[in-house]
Parts: C-alpha cells; sequence; structure tokens
C-alpha cells in the first residue's frame, strides 16, 4: 500500500523538476554595433525568462558569408536582425576588403542597392528556414557626416528597399528608424560619428518586440 502512494509521488517529484529545468526562449539580436548595448540591456531585463544573445552583423554580404556560424547550432525562438549601416558607407575600391574612403577620396558604396534587395531576400529566407520567428529592424538615421564616409539620409533608400523584402517575406518591421527621428537632432558633431546618438531609445521597442513576438506580458 505504501508502495503505491509513493510512486505518483515521486512521478509529481520528476514532473515538477523537469518542468523546472525547461530551456528558456532564446533570441538572437543580430545587427551593426549600435544593438550591443540595448541586447545586454534586455538581457537583463528579461532574465530568467529569456535567453538574449546579441551578435554583430556588419554588410549583409558579409553575414550571408558567416551566416551559418552566425546561427550556430542551436535552436532560436526569434531572430530579430538589422543590416544597412555596413552596408552604406563608402570604401577603398581597391581592395576587397572593407576599408573605409570618403567619397571625395575616389570611395565606392559597400553594398549596391540593387546588390543590398538580393542579399536581404537571401537573408530572410535563411532566417525563415530555422523556423524562428523574425523581426527586422529598420537602419538606424545618418544625419551629417563631413567625413564623406557616408551620405546623410542614404538609409531611407534602402529602408525603403528593406521594407519592400519584408513585405514580400512576411517579416514583421520594428521599425526603429522613425523613432529614433523623432526623438533626435538630425545634426551630427565635427566628428561624424554616425552613431552617435543615444542608445537608450533603442532599448525599448527591442524589448517590446521581443515581448510581443514570444507572447509574453507587455508589462509586468
Amino acid at each position: 500500500m505504501t508502495l503505491i502512494r509513493l510512486i505518483p509521488l515521486c512521478f509529481l517529484v520528476f514532473v515538477s523538476t523537469a518542468s523546472a529545468a525547461a530551456p528558456l526562449p532564446r533570441v538572437l539580436i543580430l545587427g551593426d554595433s549600435i544593438y550591443n548595448e540595448p541586447a545586454k540591456f534586455a538581457a537583463n531585463q528579461l532574465k530568467g525568462r529569456v535567453e538574449v544573445v546579441w551578435k554583430y552583423a556588419g554588410d549583409t554580404s558579409s553575414v550571408l558569408a558567416r551566416i551559418e556560424e552566425l546561427l550556430g547550432d542551436g535552436k532560436w525562438d526569434l531572430i530579430h536582425f538589422s543590416c544597412g549601416l555596413s552596408d552604406l558607407h563608402y570604401k577603398d575600391p581597391s581592395t576587397k576588403s572593407i576599408r573605409a574612403m570618403s567619397k571625395q577620396a575616389g570611395g565606392i558604396r559597400v553594398t549596391t542597392p540593387e546588390q543590398y534587395e538580393q542579399n536581404l531576400r537571401a537573408l530572410g529566407k535563411r532566417f525563415q528556414a530555422t523556423s524562428a520567428k523574425l523581426v527586422w529592424a529598420s537602419i538606424t538615421p545618418i544625419g551629417d557626416v563631413p567625413t564623406g564616409i557616408y551620405d546623410s539620409g542614404s538609409e531611407i533608400e534602402y529602408n525603403k528597399i528593406a521594407a519592400k523584402v519584408m513585405a514580400e517575406l512576411r517579416v514583421p518591421i520594428n521599425d526603429i528608424h522613425t523613432l529614433i527621428s523623432e526623438q533626435r537632432d538630425m545634426k551630427r558633431p565635427a566628428s561624424g560619428d554616425p552613431y552617435n546618438f543615444d542608445r537608450n531609445l533603442v532599448r525599448a521597442p527591442i524589448i517590446a518586440a521581443i515581448r510581443r513576438k514570444l507572447g509574453l506580458p507587455v508589462e509586468e
């Protein structure tokens, strides 16, 4: 009689332990250096509920070349990705590697609009093959850059290309570009740093996208 009572009790303990050890949903944030700090912030805010990992993504051609390495062997529940700033800057045309060179000095853009569209479509399809949920983040704003490494506002054309591709692939867009544009002065300092804006502006939309796509409460 005692044995009959112990069996269900042991079963309940086993189920409880297995449940407690269930893996957290995993989120991969692929983006340029702008996303490093916001991704770390998101990881801290969602600690114990979501595993958030940031990996640097440069221009789209480089991401395609490294795609298997970036995805790794594990399963991702959500991939939040953005590529564009590195595609838009000007480089030395005499080298295969990407070495910055101003347009005035003869630099050429890293990625043409046509190649950008082709690359984004290939990336989107590869990410879809993982069965992860996907979110595309629009390219952040580029203001006045006296160094000639970027063209002010050039991201607008590439964001339109991305919007077209994402609509085709049915991938939702996290419109970080509009959010930042509405909350900051687009004039750049003399350094012409295209990454120079408050990263705090990127935190909230990333966390909101993660919560929404994984079905977590919007506020806790």
